[in-house]
């Protein structure tokens, strides 16, 4: 959800689809402009969402796999809006390095730094592969999560439009199953801590990151009505990155819904 028209804004529309969970950029995702939040802006935002599920997304700026002043310095102030917000869950890109392993490395060590600071619970997102990006493979979020100290505050946040764009086909339900084994079998299936829900505007394997409205992209309906019924998922909190255009949220979320079998279609408690 945009918080650009103001939060009285947000959660009008918020109430109008029918949102059960929400998740938002807490500054502007394209600048290192600081930001902060009036005392009334806080109390709004935790009077209006205190019973639902919420989460922000990192920005597009700080690489986490570089991990210089200015990155952490980044994170950790979208860390301190989001828990004035009462967000306790934060998603991020790991970011980009020309050396895998050193990328690797840095992404566990910020991510160890935050935990000393901060009792924030960090998501890590699965990226397109696009250039240099870290952690496109459910082997390199391992090799991160594997040298975390605090292992209960770090989870995956399941793209599944980059998962798509990064060579998995997941079209195929089988293929889907697979991964969702792997992910069982080498992280746990308690570390999965929300699904990003997107079509692909690119072909399977393209690398490309851009995300297109549910059914209407390469990845087709079919897709998420295996995703949204595997029953594993169940009690997981799922948000659309689709493009805002004209009424499309609205459809989107109702595509979403029409998928849903009647016992997978509840209100997250």
């Amino acid at each position: 959800m945009s918080t650009s028209g103001g939060l009285e804004r947000m959660h009008r529309e918020v109430l109008e689809l029918g949102c059960e969970c929400v998740q938002i950029f807490v500054k502007n995702p394209r600048s290192w402009k600081k930001k902060s939040f009036k005392e009334e802006e806080i109390n709004l935002f935790r009077e209006r969402f205190s019973s639902v599920p919420k989460f922000s997304h990192l920005s597009y700026l700080p690489n986490l796999a570089k991990g210089n002043e200015r990155d952490i310095s980044g994170f950790f102030e979208e860390i301190e809006l989001s828990l004035q917000l009462g967000i306790e869950s934060i998603v991020v890109h790991c970011g980009s390095s020309e050396r895998k392993g050193d990328g690797l490395r840095r992404v566990s060590e910020v991510i160890n730094l935050a935990h000393a600071n901060f009792f924030i619970n960090v998501l890590i997102e699965n990226s397109s592969g696009q250039g240099n990006s870290i952690g496109s493979t459910l082997e390199e979020i391992s090799m991160i999560i594997e040298k975390v100290k605090d292992k209960e505050r770090v989870k995956l946040c399941i793209d599944t439009a980059h998962l798509f764009q990064s060579g998995i086909d997941i079209r195929d339900s089988s293929l889907w199953e697979l991964f969702l084994s792997s992910v069982e079998r080498t992280l746990g299936r308690e570390k999965i801590g929300l699904i990003h829900l997107n079509d692909s505007k690119t072909d399977l394997g393209s690398k490309v990151d851009r995300h297109w409205h549910i059914g209407r992209g390469k990845m087709g309906l079919e897709t998420f009505r295996h995703i949204l019924n595997d029953s594993r998922l169940k009690s997981l909190c799922a948000i659309m990155e689709t493009p805002q255009m004209g009424k499309m949220d609205k459809v989107n979320m109702e595509t979403v819904r029409s998928l849903l079998l009647p016992l997978m279609s509840h209100p997250l408690p």
